[in-house]
């Protein structure tokens, strides 16, 4: 004979027992219908299915330069990027005028494939391209297969490195290193330093093995906006090695002080 209690506690189990099957059931009707949407839209899911697009332009460097004699220099340096945190095309380009300031003695534009490889690290590959503006003067025209990466290091410091591959067989590397110090909110003081090796001579363009260029400045900024940011400075450039004798031989002295003074736009 059964007590009141036994039944209770059966009664209890049978309750229980059915809750426990109709949420089975639930869950897999749910992951039946998630299957059957995943069938019908195979990328609905995929990490790149809700990737934003976006594009940026910095020019980080537009300036004149004065070595205290004759003409000045004009130089530019910047960059443009599209595409998401993930996979972007970038175009890099750089230009300087000769002591004259009549014409570009050198013009370089860079077409890269850049992806996201670590937390502020990416691998970059694409193709450069050097100018001849003037068939009298500046560097002849080169074209390069490009290697590189770009990020932050530790400490926040900017790093860019890149090897080129040209159509003569010269490998190049070049370095680039530089540094925000805030002095305020708005006042930036930024030192940099630029190394270029190269493992073979190109003597029309001014290359001799090992390092055959430098280049470092420190420039000190004032950001009105993140957009808009006047700066001055001072720059120093040097050929080095093998390559001194080449520009002498050009008729150039090997090694260039000047004070900058320019703009910095990001838009």
């Amino acid at each position: 004979m059964k007590t009141p209690c036994n039944r209770g506690t059966r009664t209890g189990a049978i309750a229980a027992g059915a809750l426990t099957l109709c949420l089975m059931a639930g869950e897999a009707s749910a992951q039946q219908a998630a299957s059957q949407q995943a069938a019908a839209d195979p990328g609905a899911h995929s990490p790149g299915a809700h990737e934003l697009y976006y594009g940026a332009v910095l020019v980080d460097q537009l300036e004149y330069r004065n070595h205290g004699r004759g003409h000045g220099i004009y130089a530019f340096e910047g960059l443009a990027y599209y595409g998401t945190d993930y996979n972007k095309i970038q175009l890099n380009g750089r230009a300087e005028s000769n002591q004259a300031a009549k014409g570009l003695e050198r013009a370089e534009l860079q077409l890269l494939y850049s992806r996201l490889v670590g937390y502020y690290w990416d691998v970059q590959v694409g193709v450069r391209h050097d100018f001849r503006i003037d068939p009298r003067t500046g560097t002849p025209a080169r074209t390069y297969g490009v290697v590189g990466l770009q990020g932050l290091a530790p400490g926040l410091f900017e790093v860019n490195i890149q090897a080129f591959l040209g159509e003569r067989g010269v490998p190049l590397l070049r370095t680039e290193v530089e540094y925000d110090i805030y002095i305020t909110n708005r006042l930036v003081l930024q030192p940099e330093i630029e190394l270029n090796f190269a493992g073979g001579r190109d003597e029309a363009a001014g290359i001799a093995p090992g390092l055959y260029r430098m280049e470092t400045g420190l420039r000190l900024r004032y950001e009105f906006t993140r957009e808009v940011a006047p700066y001055i400075g001072i720059s120093y450039e040097r050929t080095v090695g093998g390559a001194a004798g080449l520009t002498r031989r050009l008729g150039e002295k090997p090694e260039a002080t000047t004070v900058v003074a320019g703009l910095r736009l990001f838009f």
